[in-house]
């Protein structure tokens, strides 16, 4: 028996001797190859901003509509594909879960040979071979863990939708304030030319004696003005196409040119309490929290469990080459049982801990349902005042337009001084920029609500 035992350790030493060797190889060959930080972000830099350009070739060679740049922000926005991964993640989830039903298989196989003959009960080289085969037939927790992952991959999904709703609308108030930006500066532009002109005049003629020299200063000083207000406004306009290119997933500074189209904004017919309600039905975040309350009522099932007992089934089969054994294969099959007795109490503790868990869901949801009507409240109530304030701001430009026009008249005719009509025109000039700023508010208040309620289409919706 020493003598065998002495064989035995012998031949163990040459594996391990072997397993050595190959680990040393391993290792020296994963050592020839170093890490490089500067190199690999040199690498991604070039590689990502290759890729960026082909993109914003194939996605920014037209004018783009509103339409066209949430289609694009549906596939290429970076959320979007976050939250289609999250959901694809709890779909496998769900699957492994499901795995927990199927009977596992498990197979073992090996050579021995020993370097010298140990005794005539055994052969000096022979091979074996074990198959077993195991299935849960009363394992209720199993049950519950595939329910609550079942329900997990159906919360992804839903937040995945909601994720989309959301990018619509940050889609479309920055493809808004991009056009404001834009209007802005095309109406400062003309104002520019407009003062520069003005002021020409005045000093021409304060050099005649028509107007005295700080009255040309103050036109001066108008037109001085308006060139900032445009320097601000265009580097104003440079952000708000980086930040709308940044949500198309492209790269800020790109050229890009919106078309300005856009689909007539949703009107809503109904009244405060019945959007309410609407949104009580449609609005995913209480469809998310309606998830969350039966995920943890699985759970408290299944910490219930671990009070129950558990059964199995198995059966293993072994074969081997050995001639000499006395069997060659050999079957074993059979009944498992296991049943927690005590376990220190934390089975009581976890299954309390799952109840304080669930009464926790159904506060959040109760939260989510009093939060979800206080913003439809509030939307419904910015939109009301948008619908206002644009009418106000025309009415507010056309009047200080007619304003201008007589003060300006009046001035040339020496009957009010210069400086009334300066202010008159600088008056107006700011009520229009206030006018174009104004002019997509409803728009954009239209959009929050429609998010609020939980209605906002995205596109692929039938």
């Amino acid at each position: 028996m020493n003598f065998k035992r002495a064989i035995l350790r012998k031949g163990t030493g040459r594996l391990t001797f072997m397993s050595a060797a190959v680990v040393a190889a391993v290792v020296a060959v994963s050592g020839c190859s170093t890490y490089d930080a500067t190199q690999a972000r040199r690498d991604h830099t070039e590689s990502f901003t290759n890729d960026l350009a082909r993109l914003s070739v194939e996605l920014l060679a037209r004018p783009l509509s509103l339409d066209e740049c949430i289609r694009i922000a549906m596939t290429n926005n970076y959320q979007v594909r976050q939250a289609d991964l999250r959901t694809e993640l709890n779909r496998i989830g769900k699957n492994v879960a499901f795995t927990a039903f199927l009977p596992n298989v498990a197979g073992t196989a090996g050579y021995t040979s020993y370097a010298k003959q140990p005794n005539v009960m055994t052969e000096r080289r022979f091979n074996s071979a074990d198959l077993e085969i195991g299935m849960s037939i009363f394992m209720p927790s199993t049950w519950f863990l595939y329910a609550a992952a079942r329900h997990g991959y159906a919360t992804a999904a839903t937040a995945a939708y909601y994720v989309r709703q959301g990018i619509v609308l940050q889609t479309t108030m920055d493809y808004c304030e991009t056009l404001v930006a834009q209007e802005t500066v095309a109406a400062l532009e003309t104002q520019l030319k407009a003062a520069l002109e003005n002021a020409e005049r005045i000093e021409g003629l304060a050099g005649e004696g028509f107007f005295r020299p700080w009255e040309a200063e103050q036109a001066r000083l108008l037109a001085e003005t308006r060139q900032a207000e445009l320097n601000h406004a265009r580097r104003q306009l440079e952000v708000k196409r980086g930040e709308l290119l940044v949500g198309l997933g492209l790269a800020p500074g790109t050229a890009v040119e919106l078309s300005g189209e856009m689909a007539a904004p949703v009107s809503f017919d109904k009244t405060t309490e019945e959007l309410v309600l609407v949104a009580l039905q449609e609005n995913p975040s209480l469809a998310l929290s309606d998830r969350q309350v039966v995920i943890q009522e699985h759970r408290v099932r299944e910490a219930f469990c671990a009070f129950l007992p558990t059964l199995s089934i198995f059966t293993s089969g072994t074969w081997t080459g050995n001639s000499l054994a006395d069997h060659s294969a050999n079957w074993i099959s059979g009944l498992k049982g296991a049943w927690t007795l005590f376990d220190g109490l934390a089975n009581v503790a976890r299954y309390r801990a799952a109840k304080v868990e669930k009464k926790q869901a159904v506060f959040e949801r109760e939260a989510a349902f009093l939060n979800v009507m206080i913003q439809v409240i509030a939307a419904e109530a910015k939109l009301r005042d948008a619908t206002e304030t644009t009418l106000i701001r025309e009415r507010s430009y056309d009047v200080l337009a007619a304003k201008y026009d007589d003060y300006d008249a009046r001035s040339r005719e020496g009957l009010i001084p210069l400086s009334d009509a300066l202010d008159a025109r600088a008056a107006m000039d700011e009520a229009q920029v206030e006018l174009l700023r104004s002019k997509y508010l409803e728009r954009l208040a239209s959009a929050s609500l429609e998010l609020a309620i939980g209605t906002t289409v995205v596109p692929g919706d039938k």
